[in-house]
């Protein structure tokens, strides 16, 4: 295997990680979102998870008329997550 489609496949293997991660992070989204489904055994232990893949930016949660909050800095992880996918899959194809 050549040096340049061993990069390739490592920054394929990261990307395709950070997709996973931004997808469990959304599902964190939706789930807290909406209170009722945060408070299941399922929606608990998802929350417990994602708690470990949100850095705490200090942003403020909004209240949603669902009891639930949007959290807004699971949000900027998700965006974050996908633009360093993007500039990833940018440097794969240049590779």
């Amino acid at each position: 295997m050549s040096g340049s489609s061993s990069l390739r496949l490592l920054l394929t293997i990261v990307m395709n990680v950070l997709f996973v991660v931004a997808i469990a992070v959304t599902g964190r989204l939706v789930v807290e979102f909406f209170g009722a489904i945060a408070a299941t055994t399922f929606g608990d232990a998802l929350i417990r998870v994602t708690d470990l893949l949100v850095p705490p930016f200090g942003l403020p949660v909004v209240r949603t008329p669902y009891g639930g909050v949007f959290d807004v800095d699971a949000a900027v992880t998700v965006v974050l997550l996908l633009l360093f996918e993007w500039a990833l899959s940018v440097a794969r194809s240049r590779a």
